[in-house]
């Protein structure tokens, strides 16, 4: 296992919806877990929805009707995108670009620079070094081509993919960051460290049981 940090960047109504992610220790929920009608996700209702079939609607088709239920993936995807940064090819220049996280992630967070505020959340989670949809208690790393090697033109976004949610102790910090008129850029206007925040460096190789 490798412990992989990202940011994540979130459009939410206002600082309050913000905090209590980290405050009220909500986590970073996916979307299926927040949109379902009875409020409730049962255990056994989780196997289902790691597909590699669902994994594939939410990486290439986000904004298109599922299949199965014909709502937008967006809103039924147990999936949850991370921005982790990517090194691109460039091959007129003979080089490589790097591709941030924090840009990625801001980008999302405030829909292409279309909204006065967006909150970004920096966070880690367990990826696995080969595809492992199946397991929930890994994110894929549908960045690297050496393990998801379908083209996709999503790729250069850098991202990892967690699973239903990632708990509100994995969650590091928060940010608020606001356009400013003035200087013509987006600035942070506050940071919001998590109490609860366990490093991952308590983290370990698997031992045998005795």
């Amino acid at each position: 296992m490798i412990v992989q940090w990202g940011i994540k960047g979130l459009m939410l109504p206002d600082d309050d919806a913000a905090l209590q992610i980290i405050d009220r220790r909500q986590g970073l929920v996916s979307n299926w877990m927040r949109n379902e009608k009875d409020g409730l996700i049962r255990v056994s209702d989780i196997p289902g929805k790691l597909t590699p079939e669902n994994l594939d609607l939410h990486v290439n088709h986000f904004d298109e009707p599922d299949p199965v239920t014909g709502r937008p993936v967006a809103e039924v995807t147990p999936f949850i995108s991370i921005a982790c940064g990517v090194v691109s090819r460039v091959e007129a220049s003979k080089t490589n670009d790097v591709i941030s996280a924090f840009g990625i992630a801001q980008k999302f967070a405030t829909d292409s620079a279309t909204l006065p505020f967006g909150y970004l959340y920096w966070c880690w989670v367990l990826v696995s070094p080969r595809p492992a949809v199946e397991i929930e208690s890994v994110a894929e790393e549908v960045r690297d081509l050496n393990s998801y090697r379908s083209y996709s033109k999503f790729q250069p976004e850098g991202e990892v993919v967690a699973k239903v949610v990632v708990p509100s102790n994995q969650i590091h910090r928060c940010e608020k960051w606001t356009w400013s008129r003035r200087d013509k850029m987006y600035k942070r206007e506050w940071k919001h460290l998590n109490p609860a925040f366990v490093e991952p460096e308590r983290l370990s190789n698997v031992r045998e049981v005795i």
